[in-house]
């Protein structure tokens, strides 16, 4: 360490400063020498590099904390649709049920072909028969089209319609949700759409404006995977009025419609894949399930079971 000196010069209390008697003392004094300095810094340095890092972890904690909660408030919603769509699947109150392979399959062509779907929803839809769904689907993602009653019939309803049937089939009493994973010309960011269809608009515009704009639900999602769970009851096997529940075996169909069944699937599975970070693609997925029950499918709905 360098050693550097300091004078100090003590003056007797005389009338001239320049006759006074001056005591030099010699003070040695310590500094820091190069290397100390450097030593410092560096540690100086290391700390703010680790107070730097903890920051940014923090924060990148925190925006993926944010992130997931917009995604998981979105599915959320995207829930709550698609659970109101299937509580009114194939809902046509006290009306005759339509056939749909006959009127369904006319208002949705392509979309009923199989003559043994009766359960109102379809996993198939022709988009090039229809270009007013403004949505393009992704490759490997299949629609959902379900159907019920439109509400603004069901609203005016009286007891002479629901003795008389001629109408029944026409597309002017018949809503639809359709949910498919796709594209639109505003957004090339695929994600999970609702488009409704409202019978209704029939009267006003035959061939254009039943459907309406598609809804974005949640964004950045890749695919869409749908299983979809029946009621194992028979006519035979519903419990009848105080007697015991006897277990039966609900039969699932994973990623189709299981046609063997009359009624449609008790409950229906969406599970959403989505990719928060879409300019990664090949990045972590995040996959959300949702669950909705189909009160039309439940084949001893009018019998109560007392335990």
């Amino acid at each position: 360490m360098k050693k550097s000196y300091h004078v100090q010069i003590n003056q007797d209390n005389v009338e001239s400063k320049f006759n006074s008697h001056s005591v030099v003392i010699l003070h040695k004094q310590r500094g820091f020498s190069l290397i100390e300095i450097m030593v410092a810094s560096i540690i100086s340095i290391i700390i703010l590099l680790a107070a730097s890092s903890t920051f940014l972890t923090t924060y990148k904690l925190k925006e993926e904390v944010k992130t997931r909660i917009n995604y998981e408030q979105d599915v959320r919603n995207a829930a709550n649709l698609l659970r109101s769509d299937a509580r009114k699947l194939g809902n046509f109150g006290c009306l005759k049920p339509i056939d749909p392979n006959d009127a369904l399959d006319e208002i949705f062509e392509g979309s009923f072909l199989d003559d043994r779907n009766n359960q109102f929803v379809s996993t198939k839809f022709n988009f090039g028969h229809y270009p007013s769904v403004l949505v393009t689907p992704l490759a490997g993602s299949k629609p959902l089209l379900i159907t019920y009653l439109n509400e603004e019939y069901a609203s005016t309803m009286t007891a002479e319609d629901c003795i008389a049937d001629e109408d029944l089939g026409e597309d002017d009493i018949i809503d639809a949700a359709l949910y498919v994973v796709g594209t639109t010309n505003d957004n090339p960011v695929p994600g999970l759409y609702r488009v409704n269809y409202d019978g209704n608009k029939a009267r006003e515009a035959p061939t254009s404006g039943k459907w309406g704009i598609p809804q974005l639900l949640v964004s950045n999602v890749t695919n869409i995977h749908y299983s979809f769970n029946y009621d194992g009851h028979t006519d035979a096997t519903c419990p009848k009025p105080n007697s015991p529940v006897q277990p039966v075996v609900n039969p699932v169909s994973d990623d189709k419609l299981n046609l063997e069944f009359d009624k449609p699937p008790v409950l229906i599975t969406a599970t959403l894949t989505i990719n928060p970070q879409p300019a990664n693609p090949n990045g972590n997925t995040v996959n959300y399930a949702i669950k909705a029950m189909v009160r039309q499918g439940e084949v001893c709905i009018n019998n109560q079971v007392q335990q």
